[in-house]
């Protein structure tokens, strides 16, 4: 039998074993050590029964070479005779990415959130409070102006995501989905397999330093900017802080979720969790019992971190309410204070009336939007392909 031709490969150490795959098409494997060592030596040329000899002499027993290269062949690792040669294209805004992240760069970061910080301890009328939200006496303007401002503001967020990964040669791109009914807009960074694990916080942290200069900027931009400015930037940085806070969601699988995860060396500690916590919720009504048809995903520390992540879960719910309690609830309140005495009390033909009027249906179809989307996603759940499998 003739040696085998492979795409090419990344091998990457990681605590649960090594990480194998396929930059161009991001698919990825979790390997044993000796399953990756006995790869290695087909990748190098040796025919699969010279590599299931050295296997045998190497760790003293047998491998069925067939199975493992029909399972390759599965991952897309193995060049059939009409594949092409696989490559990356060129990844732009390469070159950006490593500006963006130089030493220069840091000290002009630094810089800016330290002037921020300076405008919130000497002028208190900047510090965050739901009532800068309402920088106009008409819901509409606020609701539309927000609206209008979460597109660039999210999309700085991520691009932050897609220069980090790209200074790092690895492709990224932007995707749509949801965490409980919120409509979010997400990076893919699942090529940050092919790179060492320290080489990843910089790409997962990096939309959170995009949100904290954004924010910055604005305190910055309400203090020393046009009066007419003002208004609107404090209402933005509100929103902008709330987004950072969602970070501190750990079991939504935020930006911190896979920090914490990459730092702890677990490759699917959510679902792991979710199913210890179902396990020993399962006697409650409403609860769904645990799935352990597929835990091909797990490794031993996603198993053995699961009791302690459901606590930090516990405590991320916590947070959350608190959050809500604290931030979101005075939010919505003030909306609930300008909007109803002018459906109950305002003209039937007058602005304020109308413009409630208009304010209430945007309510709604936001709302009706994300419920569309949240059954439409659920009824597409698990039919996507895993981009990373443990073998």
């Amino acid at each position: 039998m003739a040696a085998v031709e492979f795409h090419p490969l990344t091998f990457v150490d990681e605590p649960d074993g090594v990480v194998v795959g396929r930059s161009d098409t991001q698919s990825y494997a979790v390997l044993p050590d000796d399953g990756a060592a006995l790869l290695r030596r087909l990748v190098s040329g040796m025919t699969p029964e010279e590599a299931a000899q050295w296997y045998h002499t190497e760790f003293g027993e047998s491998v069925d070479i067939t199975d493992f290269l029909d399972t390759l062949r599965e991952l897309g690792f193995v060049r059939e005779g009409t594949d092409e040669p696989a490559g990356l294209p060129p990844l732009r805004l390469r070159r950006l990415g490593a500006w963006a992240f130089s030493p220069a760069a840091w000290l002009a970061y630094t810089a800016l959130v330290a002037a921020g910080v300076v405008m919130l301890v000497t002028h208190p009328g900047v510090r965050p409070h739901a009532d800068n939200v309402f920088f106009s006496p008409s819901l509409v303007v606020v609701q539309v102006s927000l609206a209008l401002a979460q597109v660039p503001a999210v999309s700085w967020h991520e691009f932050f995501h897609v220069l980090a990964g790209r200074r790092l040669g690895v492709p990224t791109r932007l995707t749509m989905s949801r965490r409980l009914y919120f409509l979010v807009v997400e990076t893919d960074l699942d090529g940050l397999y092919s790179v060492p694990r320290r080489q990843r916080y910089v790409p997962f942290l990096a939309g959170m330093l995009a949100d904290v200069l954004l924010f910055s900027a604005l305190i910055l931009l309400a203090v020393s900017g046009p009066s007419w400015a003002a208004g609107p930037a404090l209402a933005v940085a509100y929103t902008t802080l709330l987004r950072l806070a969602w970070q501190f969601y750990f079991f939504l699988r935020t930006d911190l979720y896979y920090v914490l995860t990459t730092l702890l060396g677990c490759s699917a500690l959510h679902e792991a969790t979710s199913a210890y916590l179902r396990t020993k919720l399962s006697r409650l009504p409403g609860v769904r019992p645990p799935d352990h048809g597929d835990q091909s995903a797990w490794s031993t520390r996603d198993r053995l971190m699961a009791p302690w992540f459901a606590l930090v879960t516990v405590c991320g719910v916590g947070f959350l309410l608190a959050t809500a309690a604290l931030a979101v609830v005075p939010l919505l309140w003030g909306f609930v204070e300008r909007l109803g005495p002018q459906l109950a009390h305002g003209t039937a033909g007058g602005a304020g009336f109308w413009d409630s009027v208009v304010s209430l249906t945007l309510f709604v179809a936001e709302f009706a939007l994300l419920v569309l989307v949240s059954r439409r996603e659920a009824a597409r759940k698990g039919t996507q392909p895993r981009s990373k499998e443990t073998l």
